[in-house]
């Protein structure tokens, strides 16, 4: 056996003051792992794993730069949980950019580089896996969340593409964003595999190609005269859905609304006259 000598005496047990071994004293003193230090600490590295994602040192953020907690995109709507059940991770955002800085100097208007923020931090925070909601948005940079929202749907007009907010990615909230999105670009006369691409983030052709035949299938309903609760228990989706394909169907299909008995418009009733 290697004896142990006076500076391994002195200076080894230094190793031994960590944050791991705070963790697993708790763990073994107060809550009952005893006689299961293996798992303890099985959770204490995953404890620190989490940890080390969340806590970014000073250092590595640059002047402009801000961390913040996003929802993980991870394939998985999250639709009624509150976010403590949620997955987040970490994300960096470049809250003012010198490009920002530039184009307010040369006079840009304010909206304009407002609108510009918002879609480069909720593209800055997809590109790290993470998916901010508007409320993060009207949080970070201290605007409505109406402004937001109008923001997002001018960006979108402007530019021809969705932004990945967490309404239009995980399909929450009071958005149905990416079935609509695909509908209003299907009449617009794109085709599914370049709908695929206008999309953010890319959605794969299959996805794309359901949404699509759904809409075709509301369209072809209502052509037969079946009123929107009908066709959502046929076609097993929400009425709302249904009400936003027929908006669109209203502005590309008004023949089709006018000739379905369940959605013409109702006369208005004459005002009582009184004798006076």
């Amino acid at each position: 056996m290697k004896r142990r000598t006076d500076r391994h005496e002195t200076f080894a047990p230094m190793r031994d003051k960590t944050l791991a071994n705070v963790l697993r004293h708790l763990f073994v003193t107060e809550f009952g792992y005893e006689n299961k230090a293996i798992f303890a600490e099985a959770m204490i590295e995953r404890i620190l794993e989490t940890l080390d994602a969340f806590v970014k040192p000073a250092g590595l953020l640059k002047p402009g730069q801000l961390l913040w907690m996003a929802v993980a995109h991870d394939g998985h709507k999250h639709a009624h949980q509150s976010m403590r059940e949620i997955p987040q991770t970490a994300v960096v955002l470049d809250l003012v950019t010198d490009e920002e800085l530039q184009a307010l100097a040369d006079g840009e208007d304010f909206r304009a580089v407002r609108r510009d923020r918002h879609a480069r931090l909720l593209e800055q925070a997809m590109a790290q896996g993470g998916v901010l909601a508007q409320s993060d948005l009207a949080a970070v940079t201290l605007t409505s969340r109406r402004q937001v929202s109008d923001d997002i749907a001018r960006f979108r007009q402007a530019k021809g593409r969705l932004l990945p907010y967490r309404g239009s990615v995980q399909d929450v909230g009071a958005t149905l964003s990416h079935k609509v999105e695909v509908a209003r670009l299907l009449e617009a006369g794109y085709l599914e595999p370049e709908i695929c691409q206008m999309l953010s983030p890319v959605h794969d052709l299959r996805s794309v190609e359901n949404y699509a035949q759904t809409y075709k299938n509301v369209l072809k309903l209502l052509e037969r005269g079946f009123a929107p609760g009908e066709i959502s228990a046929i076609l097993s989706i929400g009425e709302r859905l249904v009400n936003a394909y027929i908006e669109i169907i209203r502005e590309h299909h008004p023949k089709v609304l006018a000739n379905n008995p369940y959605l013409q418009e109702q006369p208005t009733a004459p005002c009582p006259s009184f004798i006076t």
